[in-house]
């Protein structure tokens, strides 16, 4: 007789605890390809085609955006812009930020109707130009030979031909050291002289009065005479207060055409002082 089945144990099998697996794979290792060569012909294109788009680009800045297009003039009237422009050298396409204001006075001030007075540069391609153009103003003559001088003294025009001294201030007395040419301030023989007609030229041009005087006397620079185109002749002294000599004088003369007192000597050598003489035979 078989002895009966044992029962089967009822406790349960101990099992080792398990990790948790990760989510990724790791994959076969696979041999490592280097990465294919770039040919060197397309890389040099590439580099050109960056290069060309470049130089265009500084193409276009300098001489479409940054080169002085725009030329605004400032005092001439005579002389037209464009011809102050060229005198400037803004002929030559300039680069904004190179621009040299002293290459530009160089440049105006050798055209002998103009003299450099300001500049103002407006980004990124503007420039203001600011001259004062010489006035023909005196006419003298020297060796032989008519001279056009400017209010400042400015030789503009040198020529045997003497009608240019039509509408022109005649200078006599003026004593003149050397040769003379067009675009040169002549030197004077006598101390003193010069600066006095360059002075009394000034003012009755600063005054509106130019168109009235046919010709000044300077051969004694403290004792200056000029003549009207009424026929009064003016005593000025020196060149001291010239202003005031004038303002008087212009007064003077128009109260005496007023009353109808035409020509004649003007005492104006006392600032706001004018003495009148009548000429010989005037009422």
């Amino acid at each position: 007789m078989q002895p009966p089945p044992c029962p089967p144990e009822t406790r349960q099998a101990q099992h080792e605890p398990t990790q948790q697996e990760p989510d990724w794979l790791q994959l076969p290792f696979e041999e490592q390809v280097p990465p294919p060569q770039q040919n060197p012909a397309r890389r040099i294109f590439r580099i050109a085609v960056v290069l060309a788009g470049f130089v265009t680009l500084l193409f276009l800045l300098r001489y479409y955006v940054f080169t002085i297009s725009q030329v605004q003039v400032v005092g001439n009237r005579a002389v037209s812009w464009e011809e102050v422009a060229r005198s400037a050298g803004l002929d030559r396409k300039l680069l904004y930020f190179t621009v040299n204001e002293d290459e530009i006075a160089d440049g105006i001030n050798a055209h002998r109707y103009l003299a450099f007075e300001a500049m103002e540069k407006v980004f990124p391609n503007t420039l203001i130009l600011y001259v004062r153009e010489r006035v023909p103003s005196a006419f003298f003559t020297h060796l032989g030979v008519g001279f056009v001088m400017a209010d400042d003294g400015m030789i503009l025009e040198k020529s045997r031909d003497l009608a240019l001294r039509q509408g022109l201030i005649e200078v006599s007395g003026l004593e003149i050291w050397g040769q003379l040419e067009a675009g040169m301030f002549p030197v004077a023989g006598k101390a003193g002289q010069l600066d006095a007609l360059i002075a009394l030229i000034g003012e009755v041009v600063t005054q509106g009065y130019a168109n009235q005087v046919r010709d000044m006397n300077v051969s004694d620079e403290n004792s200056l005479t000029m003549t009207t185109l009424d026929g009064y002749t003016v005593h000025l002294g020196s060149m001291e207060s010239l202003r005031a000599k004038i303002g008087t004088v212009r007064a003077v003369i128009g109260e005496l055409k007023r009353r109808d007192l035409v020509g004649g000597v003007l005492e104006a050598s006392i600032p706001g002082e004018a003495t009148y003489r009548a000429r010989e035979g005037g009422l």
